[in-house]
C-alpha cells in the first residue's frame, strides 16, 4: 500500500511586482498579502512520486506542524478524493466518505487543500492523467483569464489596462473602496481599453453607506456595459442588495465561499451570477450547483503560487458553468510563482499545462531565492 514516506514543507514569501498591486497614493487595500508566508509542501511518496500541495497564505510552519507531522506514514489507497472543510463533512455528508485522516477531519485544517492538491497530483502521476480529468475531464482547453489589479489611481489604471490589452486580455477586476475615485476609474479603464473592455468591480463588502453606494451606481449607469460589480454589501444583507436593483442595471456578483452563501443568494434572488472558490471538492460542489440553478460563475483566486494556481485552472477548466473570466493572475502579479511552467496566456486565456496532475513542478532555484523556512517530517 502507498503511503506518505516524509513531507518536506517550504515557507516561502514572494512579494507583488512595483506597479501592479495598490498606488501608494490610496494606500494598501486591506491585508499586506503579498507579505504573509506560503507554504509549499512536498509530498514524498512510498512508490516515489513526489506530490506537491500548497498551503492557503497566512499560517506558517510552525502552525502547521501537528497536522504535518501526523499525515506522515499515511495510507493513501482508499482515500476520497473529496476532501472537504469541516463544515462541508456534517449533515449528509456530500455523499462522500468520512474517514480522513484525523488532523484533517477534526477541524478545517489550513493544510486541507494542500493535501486535497497532493492527492489529486499523486494520482494524476500514477496513472498518467491530469487534475482536470480526475475531475470527469477538461469541458475546455483553455479556461478564460481577465487581469487583476489593486486600489489604483485613474492615470495608474491606464497604463496597466494598456499592457493588459498588449498581452491579450480583454478584462480587468479591480478592488475598490467607498471614497475611491470609483466613476474616474471606469472612465479611465474605458479610455485605455475602449467600451468593449470587461470591467469587475470587487470592493470585498466594503459599500457599507447605502446613500453614498446607490448615488455612485446610479453615476456609473451610463458606464454600465460590459461592467459588473461583485460583492458590493456583505451577503447577510440581501435587503441593500435589492436595494441597489431599484436604481441600476448593472450586474451584481456574489462571492460564494461556501454552500450557506449560495443557497442564501439563490434564496434571495439579489445576484446574477457567482464567484465560487474554496477547496477542489468545494468549489466542485458550489460551480454544480450554480450550473444547476440556472447561473455561471468564475473560480475565484487568491492570487495563489504556482502550485495552488494550477489546481484552481484545472478545476475550472473541469467545470461546465465556470464560464466567466477567472483573475488568474499570479504570474503577472506576483515576482515568481515558483514553479517552471510560463504560464503562456494567449487572448485572454491559459491552457491547461501538459504534465500529469497538476501539471507543474517547483522551481528550484526561485524556491531557494524566496525561502524563510524549511523542515522536513519523516
Amino acid at each position: 500500500m502507498t503511503h506518505i514516506e516524509a513531507i518536506r514543507a517550504h515557507e516561502v514569501v514572494v512579494g507583488g511586482r512595483i506597479g501592479v498591486v495598490d498606488s501608494p497614493a490610496l494606500g494598501r487595500f486591506a491585508d499586506a498579502w503579498d507579505e504573509q508566508p506560503i507554504v509549499l509542501l512536498e509530498f514524498c511518496m512510498s512508490d516515489g512520486i513526489l506530490a506537491l500541495g500548497e498551503v492557503g497564505r497566512g499560517p506558517g510552519i510552525k502552525d502547521i506542524h501537528a497536522e504535518l507531522t501526523s499525515l506522515v506514514g499515511l495510507e493513501l489507497r482508499g482515500l476520497d478524493l473529496g476532501v472537504l472543510p469541516q463544515q462541508f463533512r456534517t449533515g449528509y455528508q456530500w455523499g462522500l466518505l468520512t474517514a480522513h485522516p484525523p488532523a484533517l477531519y477534526n477541524s478545517p485544517s489550513p493544510v486541507t487543500y494542500a493535501f486535497e492538491m497532493a492527492l489529486y497530483d499523486w494520482v494524476g502521476k500514477s496513472v498518467n492523467c491530469s487534475m482536470a480529468d480526475l475531475l470527469g475531464g477538461p469541458v475546455r482547453q483553455r479556461v478564460p483569464v481577465d487581469a487583476w489589479c489593486g486600489r489604483q489611481t485613474p492615470d495608474d489604471l491606464r497604463r496597466i489596462v494598456e499592457q493588459a490589452r498588449e498581452r491579450g486580455f480583454h478584462g480587468i477586476k479591480m478592488k475598490s473602496k467607498l471614497g475611491d475615485p470609483t466613476i474616474e476609474q471606469v472612465r479611465a479603464i474605458k479610455q485605455a481599453g475602449g467600451d468593449s473592455f470587461g470591467i469587475t468591480i470587487d470592493p470585498m463588502w466594503q459599500w457599507l453607506s447605502p446613500h453614498d453606494a446607490l448615488h455612485m451606481l446610479a453615476e456609473l449607469e451610463p458606464l454600465a456595459n460590459n461592467l459588473r460589480i461583485e460583492d458590493p454589501f456583505p451577503w447577510e444583507q440581501p435587503e441593500m442588495w435589492q436595494r441597489v436593483r431599484q436604481v441600476t442595471t448593472i450586474p451584481l456578483v456574489l462571492h460564494t465561499r461556501t454552500m450557506a452563501v449560495l443557497k442564501h443568494g439563490l434564496h434571495h434572488k439579489y445576484a446574477d451570477n457567482f464567484n465560487c472558490s474554496g477547496y477542489v471538492a468545494e468549489f466542485s460542489a458550489l460551480a454544480h450547483a450554480v450550473e444547476v440553478a440556472g447561473y455561471c460563475c468564475w473560480h475565484g483566486s487568491s492570487l495563489e503560487l504556482g502550485v495552488g494556481q494550477a489546481a484552481v485552472l484545472q478545476a475550472a477548466a473541469a467545470t461546465r458553468a465556470c464560464t466567466m473570466p477567472s483573475d488568474l493572475q499570479s504570474a503577472t502579479i506576483r515576482e515568481h510563482t515558483l514553479v517552471t511552467w510560463d504560464w503562456p496566456y494567449n487572448d485572454g486565456s491559459l491552457p491547461l499545462p501538459e504534465g500529469p496532475g497538476l501539471g507543474v513542478e517547483l522551481d528550484g532555484d526561485a524556491l531557494k531565492h524566496y525561502r524563510r523556512a524549511t523542515a522536513e517530517y519523516k
